[in-house]
């Protein structure tokens, strides 16, 4: 009972975070300035997709990549530095996986000071080189975009992925996987999240995907191409 209790917690405090934006879309085109320096799908012809998972590592990782690997589908996994233990980079040694940096303490950088940002880019960094993890992707969590964010990206030459296709997995009044398959396009990032997405939901998702003709790639491959513009 606790452990649901604290789970309703977090799923409403993340709700109330994304919900500070009207929609999304709309909060996107008040930084158009800034959205060059954010990969949000790829500018394509080709009936290729990417699979992108955040939150992790957690105890339902392990569960996400034996589907994966059971279709033989690449993904990548953006990770909360704090989530990180010693020997966690174990679980993406799998040539069909790729990781990024997902900030550290899943803060939004909308709401804490430029200093803080600075800081938190420092400390992911330092934990994934300590921890054997290689990366130059990075996605701020709530599909934050700012400045400070972008003046990091320039120091660390560091590439910030977005997505174009979002499960809303966390959310049990949004979430459809059915949707993400209708609305599929060709160089879509699809959004998910570790311990959100059920194993059953992304099987199908994968076959439903295959079945409309769509190839899954990763995500190195799918930044072979420009990103395309949100709007």
């Amino acid at each position: 009972m606790i452990k649901k209790i604290i789970a309703l917690i977090a799923i409403t405090l993340f709700a109330k975070a994304w919900n500070l934006y009207p929609t999304y879309p709309n909060y996107l085109k008040k930084r158009a300035s800034l959205i060059k320096y954010f990969y949000f799908k790829a500018q394509t012809p080709q009936k290729i997709v990417a699979l992108s998972f955040d939150d992790g590592p957690n105890k339902h990782t392990k569960e996400i990549m034996q589907v994966l690997n059971y279709y033989n589908a690449p993904a990548t996994f953006f990770l909360i530095g704090k989530n990180i233990k010693k020997n966690s980079y174990k679980l993406y040694q799998n040539p069909l996986f790729s990781v990024g940096m997902h900030t550290f303490n899943h803060d939004n950088f909308d709401k804490i000071s430029p200093k803080k940002i600075d800081q938190d880019f420092a400390k992911n960094i330092a934990t994934f080189n300590k921890n054997h993890l290689n990366t130059s992707f990075f996605r701020p969590a709530y599909g934050v975009v700012n400045s400070s964010i972008v003046k990091n990206l320039k120091t660390h030459n560091i590439k910030a992925i977005l997505w174009s296709n979002d499960t809303f997995d966390w959310d049990k009044k949004r979430r459809s996987f059915k949707r993400v398959v209708n609305n599929l396009k060709s160089g879509d990032i699809i959004l998910m999240h570790d311990h959100a997405t059920k194993p059953a939901e992304l099987a199908n998702l994968i076959e439903d995907i295959k079945a409309k003709g769509f190839k899954i790639v990763s995500l190195e491959e799918l930044m072979r191409y420009k990103s395309s513009s949100p709007f």
